[in-house]
This record gives structure tokens, C-alpha cells and sequence, in this order.
């Protein structure tokens, strides 16, 4: 075969196999930038003079036809706008067009925060926001994609 047509043909795989990967990086990569995650519901577990223990119910959908694998958030928690602690949410994955829900634990000790936070739990009148990044595996697991987030729940 001669010099010039096996170059080709090398030339020619390499271009494939990169706009292959191109486009997959680019259909995960996107999949993972269209999620969302909110806060469906929270709830007061245990209510004592020092502490209260809330649960919040997260939850991730994938709105596109793409599987998303290796999905995790991180997530830091406000109750009117004072900071109260953090949670995470983890799944392995989340096939295309569902969702995952997950329960977060978050015991805030009163000392650690101001009057408003504990008049408003006390009344069980509060707003929760919660401020996050969002990480999953694109490009067969190779690379990590992050997307930021934010969601706010009105406790009443």
C-alpha cells in the first residue's frame, strides 16, 4: 500500500474517533448543565430548647434523553439569609427523563445562629435557600462537569 494512503487512512480514523468523542463530551456535558434540583419539601424532625433537626427533601432531574452517571451536589443551606450548614447529595446516576430524591438531616444549634433563624423556626414560618454545585461524569465516566444551583423552599 502506498505511503500516502496509509497516512490517509491514520488521518482519517483520528478525525472519526475525535468527532466522536466531541460530540459525546458535548450531549453529556449539556445533559448534566440542564438538571435541576430543588428543595421539595422540609420538615421539622425535633424541636428542643438548644437544637432543632430539620429534614429536606432534595430532589435531582435529568430532563434529557442523556444518561447522567456519577451525579453528586454539595449544597450549603441558608434559613433568612444566615447561613445554618451544608448537606450533599449522592447517586451513582440518574437514567434520562427521571429523577432522584434524597433526604438531608441538618441539626442547627442555636447558638450558632442569629434571633431571625430561631424565631423562624420556632414559628414554623421560615424561607430555606440553599446555594450548590452539582458534579457527574461526562465522556464515559473520564472527565467531571460541574453546574451551580440554587433553590428556596418556603416553610409555613
Amino acid at each position: 500500500m502506498d505511503q500516502k494512503i496509509k497516512i490517509l487512512i491514520v488521518i482519517i480514523i483520528v478525525i472519526f474517533i475525535s468527532g466522536f468523542l466531541s460530540i459525546r463530551y458535548i450531549a453529556d456535558a449539556s445533559a448534566l448543565e440542564k438538571i435541576n434540583v430543588t428543595v421539595e419539601n422540609t420538615s421539622i424532625q425535633d424541636l428542643r430548647l438548644t437544637y432543632c433537626k430539620l429534614k429536606l427533601k432534595v430532589s435531582i432531574s435529568n430532563p434529557t434523553t442523556e444518561y447522567i452517571s456519577g451525579l453528586s451536589a454539595e449544597f450549603d443551606i441558608f434559613i433568612a439569609s444566615t447561613y445554618v450548614g451544608n448537606g450533599s447529595f449522592q447517586t451513582a446516576s440518574i437514567p434520562a427523563q427521571s429523577h432522584k430524591t434524597g433526604d438531608v438531616l441538618l441539626t442547627i444549634y442555636y447558638a450558632n445562629v442569629g434571633n431571625a433563624v430561631i424565631d423562624g423556626i420556632k414559628t414554623e414560618n421560615f424561607d430555606l435557600t440553599i446555594y450548590g454545585e452539582a458534579k457527574g461524569n461526562v465522556l464515559f465516566n473520564l472527565l467531571t462537569v460541574t453546574k451551580s444551583f440554587t433553590s428556596s423552599y418556603s416553610y409555613s
